[in-house]
């Protein structure tokens, strides 16, 4: 469960970050004009990369979750 709400707030963290960078491309060059806007640009992209990832990355850990509960539930009805 603890690694599902790491993901949850790595997800929520990369959306936030992400979510209002009007991005065209993934040419830093192409997104900004001054050194903030670089910053800003790759904290962009990076974000959208960490919000991308954490979606497959928590089904893998709730796929786990499922499959040794499962093991447990049997084992434990087996006595």
């Amino acid at each position: 469960m603890v690694l599902l709400v790491i993901l949850a707030v790595l997800r929520g963290v990369g959306w936030l970050f992400s979510s209002g960078h009007q991005c065209k491309g993934r040419n830093n060059a192409a997104d900004y004009n001054t050194p903030g806007e670089a910053l800003a640009a790759g904290l962009a992209h990076l974000s959208e990369d960490v919000y991308r990832w954490t979606g497959p990355a928590a089904v893998v850990v709730l796929a786990g979750m499922c499959g040794w509960a499962t093991i447990a539930f049997v084992a434990g009805r087996r006595g």
